[in-house]
């Protein structure tokens, strides 16, 4: 599992990880105009079918109008993206085939300006309560009924993921609204 910088970027490793990604947390992915490097936050990827699925996440807070999503545009620029990809492309060994590149920012903080100017940007973001509500919780019960294993008992999360056993937790006994 790779090393995150915050919590919320080692909920987003796991939920990938979970999922079945490859998951990179702090990806070189480009150098700034002054000489200092653009690095993605979380990255999973995965060859389904005949594609490449790539699900690059960027964790914050979108509290700066139009400085938070001028900010955005550079996180995600074609550049980064394209060094993402060509990245996980050498990585998985995937040399044809389509590309399906999700961008998404998982915010602990935001403004509705902020959130409608990344939406122009084709970037999804989800509040941190909608991503742990939506995203998490549904890809634990998923796992939990579909384990890669075949458990004698109930199905238990991989020690590893310890954000998602809590959640895991805290959803069981009924401590989430």
């Amino acid at each position: 599992m790779p090393f995150t910088k915050t919590w919320t970027e080692e909920l987003v490793a796991e939920w990938l990880q979970l999922n079945g990604y490859l998951v990179e947390a702090g990806l070189p992915a480009g150098v700034t105009p002054a000489g200092g490097r653009y690095v993605a936050d979380v990255v999973g990827a995965k060859v389904s079918g005949n594609a490449l699925e790539i699900i690059h996440v960027e964790v914050g807070q979108l509290s700066g109008g139009k400085h938070s999503v001028a900010s955005l545009g550079k996180k995600f620029s074609n550049n980064v993206c394209k060094t993402i990809e060509n990245y996980f492309r050498q990585k998985l060994s995937f040399s044809t085939g389509t590309v399906n590149y999700r961008k998404m920012y998982v915010a602990s903080f935001w403004t509705k300006h902020t959130v409608n100017g990344a939406k122009q940007l084709g970037i999804n973001v989800r509040p941190l309560p909608d991503f742990i509500r939506q995203e998490v919780i549904q890809a634990v019960r998923n796992w939990k009924q579909r384990p890669p294993h075949r458990p004698k008992t109930g199905a238990t999360l991989p020690e590893s993921n310890w954000l998602l056993q809590l959640i895991d937790y805290l959803d069981h006994h009924k401590l989430l609204k």
